[in-house]
């Protein structure tokens, strides 16, 4: 398919090839690898074809969207400057033979309904069979046909047309001749991967209507032994305990399951297999103490401590220095009450 110099299908008529577009949210536990997984989908994919952002609750629908800012160039002017939604969407717009991937970590972490704002229709995709020859420009409406993979609906956004469209007139995509009066829709070669924890303490909740437009696919919080890395990460000996994190990962988080049991937030409360990393094999006492532990102490067992703990142990920095420098006769996991149970399920992983 012959294209001008901007990248665009210059063929007038000619048909594009048949994406499908993804919307996914993947979601887990802290650390059981979901930004990991969004990675290792899109290794292959190349950097042009990709924009990452991540939410925040800062984050702003100008930030997201593209917002008009001065620039200075020996006078003042007044610019559009685009967002990463509104980049990669140009991208997308001006390769229509390639795929492109918005990816957005920690989708409920910023008020995802404020940040998309009105593009929140967008997320409607036409199906199956679905056509859209209408549009917001009814002059052009026997050209324009939107089909399977474009937005649904549409909206106006003269900054984000106009940005598309660069200093032409009017673009040919395919059977779409898009010019000043056509409205923003997502391209079917435009797809959306995000990331949330299960049922974090979030800032913002992510409400039903906006996870309908999505996929849900759970990143399940278990070790594939069958990978060099994941083995690697089980067998990592914490310390000089003679306890791999994978031994320890799987008690801690039955004890969580039991203590917890009923609470809305027991989910999120588990650890990740990659809730730390090894370094050469070894998880250094400081780096166990000071996430992990403080983690439990802070988070999981606030409200449980004397459950959990050690008799004596009523202070975080207590725990940590028991931990790190335990004292004449003591083991670093005697700062857990029932540390025997601990040893009984590392000897025998399914009590």
């Amino acid at each position: 398919m012959k294209k001008d110099d901007s990248g665009t299908d210059n063929g007038l008529g000619s048909s594009l090839p048949n994406f499908t577009p993804s919307q996914i949210i993947y979601y887990g536990v802290p650390g059981c690898g979901k930004s990991n997984k969004i990675r290792e989908n899109l290794k292959n994919v190349p950097e042009k074809n990709k924009i990452r952002v991540v939410f925040h609750p800062e984050y702003t629908n100008a930030e997201f969207i593209g917002q008009i800012l001065p620039k200075v160039n020996g006078h003042v002017t007044y610019e559009f400057t685009p967002g990463p939604f509104t980049q990669i969407i140009k991208r997308a717009y001006l390769n229509p033979n390639e795929h492109f991937y918005l990816v957005i970590e920690e989708i409920n972490r910023g008020n995802a309904a404020a940040i998309f704002g009105d593009t929140f229709q967008l997320l409607d995709r036409l199906k199956t069979g679905e056509t859209d020859s209408l549009g917001n420009d009814p002059a052009n409406a026997a050209a324009n046909t939107f089909t399977e993979g474009w937005s649904q609906y549409f909206v106006q956004n003269d900054d984000v047309n106009a940005y598309i469209r660069g200093t032409e007139n009017s673009i040919q995509i395919g059977n779409i001749r898009f010019d000043s009066n056509t409205a923003i829709r997502l391209p079917p070669n435009l797809s959306i991967l995000a990331t949330m924890n299960t049922s974090d303490q979030n800032v913002f909740t992510l409400d039903n209507a906006f996870q309908r437009r999505f996929d849900m696919e759970l990143v399940r919080n278990e070790f594939d032994l069958t990978k060099p890395t994941v083995n690697a990460q089980y067998n990592a000996e914490i310390d000089d305990t003679g306890i791999k994190w994978g031994q320890f990962w799987g008690w801690i988080n039955a004890k969580i399951t039991a203590t917890l049991k009923g609470l809305s937030s027991t989910e999120d409360k588990r650890l990740g297999v990659w809730f730390v990393s090894n370094a050469g094999g070894i998880i250094d006492d400081k780096v166990f103490g000071e996430k992990v532990l403080k983690f439990l102490w802070d988070d999981v067992f606030k409200f449980k401590r004397p459950q959990v703990f050690a008799e004596g142990i009523d202070t975080l920095e207590k725990l940590i220095n028991s931990f790190e420098k335990p004292s004449e006769g003591k083991e670093r996991f005697d700062v857990f009450k029932d540390k025997a149970n601990l040893v009984a399920f590392v000897a025998s992983p399914t009590l």
